[in-house]
């Protein structure tokens, strides 16, 4: 068996080989590829060895110092016709235009799936320290059945798969998704989209998942998932929505189960 010291090795070997052909790597996307991989090992890491937001907010920080000092220049350099400086200007500011679009990703990106976090959709769906929506629309809870169990069968290697394919599935919703959190996804629609076409794609990826099976090396397995839909209006809290969708998603649990027991 490997010791400790050789296995966080091992993680760091890994993590050097997933990131190599990454331009800009930020310490919070180093932190957390690093963690994903110590939780394979069944090793917990102490708050101390993780790497902190603190340092992600900080590199924000000093992009914004970098764009407030590239427009002085911008500027200076046409008060004074300088063409020359207002060039180079601008090609800085491409540069740190692709740095701070590829840390939003970091950001706003749920590592594993691949979907939004719960930051974008505060950021992007919601006003401020309200927690209330910015605009109509429609709001999707969905809940995988029996997650926990094919974790605790086949382990989390095996589970994360199954996040990543239920993720690349419901985008094909047409609606913005959202790992809300552990095996729970949120998916967010614009009032363009009709409840009746949502609840269409809606049934045609769980119809997906009824027919499909899971392989492995002990067998194969099934997952199904729930799911409950509440429309939301501008200024309406998250919290009553998720809540209204919460209350609809488990009503088709009940369902299932007295489908399931006939």
């Amino acid at each position: 068996m490997k010791d400790l010291h050789q296995i966080h090795r091992d993680i760091t070997d890994e993590v050097k080989h997933t990131i190599q052909d990454v331009r800009i790597v930020f310490p919070a996307q180093y932190g957390r590829l690093y963690t994903e991989l110590a939780h394979q090992y069944n090793i917990e890491l102490t708050p101390e060895e993780l790497v902190t937001r603190e340092m992600l907010d900080e590199k924000m920080v000093r992009h914004v110092i970098s764009l407030y000092e590239f427009a002085d220049q911008a500027l200076e350099a046409m008060e004074t016709n300088n063409m020359i400086k207002l060039q180079d200007v601008i090609e800085e500011t491409k540069k740190l235009k692709d740095e701070i679009q590829h840390l939003q990703e970091i950001i706003y990106e749920d590592p594993l799936t691949k979907s939004y976090n719960r930051k974008w959709l505060e950021d992007t769906f919601l006003s401020g320290d309200k927690g209330s929506f910015r605009q109509n629309g429609t709001l999707v809870v969905v809940d995988l059945n029996r997650f926990k169990s094919i974790n605790d069968t086949y382990g989390h290697v095996v589970g994360d798969k199954v996040l990543k394919h239920v993720a690349l599935k419901l985008k094909e919703s047409e609606g913005e998704i959202v790992r809300y959190g552990g095996d729970e996804f949120v998916i967010l629609f614009t009032s363009s989209f009709s409840p009746k076409h949502i609840e269409e794609a809606m049934e045609k990826i769980l119809h997906y998942f009824e027919k499909i099976a899971f392989k492995v090396e002990q067998g194969e397995f099934k997952i199904g998932f729930s799911y409950g839909m509440a429309s939301f209006v501008s200024d309406a809290s998250l919290e009553s929505i998720i809540e209204k969708a919460d209350h609809e998603m488990y009503r088709h649990k009940r369902g299932e189960k007295i489908l399931a027991a006939l």
